[in-house]
């Protein structure tokens, strides 16, 4: 019996998620700015969707994931809809990614509870 090939032409979901991720945390702007534009031009998402995020960072300060985050939006937003949000957030200097792939909202104008917080960091 012969053995069937197999078509592995697609990387698996795996890796896509694990690219995503290395070039969110890399934050090089050629490549944010290609992997927001690809994404841009697949999934088209609305102001109203970039504000909720937005305003729920704001509210919030960090995420553990992006899968929290997206159980904090109650099922409003699809995971690659997302996916382009937080890209945009990241190539805009808004979001960090951290190494252990959480993510915090690191943009401090008009955000009242984080810059509470920078009042009462202790100065090094």
């Amino acid at each position: 019996m012969v053995p069937i090939p197999r078509k592995t032409t697609k990387p698996s979901r795996r890796a896509k998620r694990d690219d995503f991720l290395q070039i969110l945390i890399r934050g090089r702007k050629p490549e944010l700015g290609r992997l927001v534009e690809e994404l841009a031009e697949k999934y088209n998402t609305t102001l109203n969707s970039i504000l909720k995020v937005e305003n729920l960072f704001k509210e919030h300060v960090e995420f553990n994931s992006r899968s929290h985050l997206l159980r904090e939006l109650n099922g409003s937003m699809k995971a690659p809809i997302l996916n382009t949000i937080i890209a945009r957030l990241v190539s805009e200097n808004k979001v960090v990614i951290n190494d252990d792939h959480s993510l915090t909202w690191i943009d401090a104008k008009g955000n009242e509870k984080l810059n509470a917080q920078f009042d009462k960091a202790a100065v090094m």
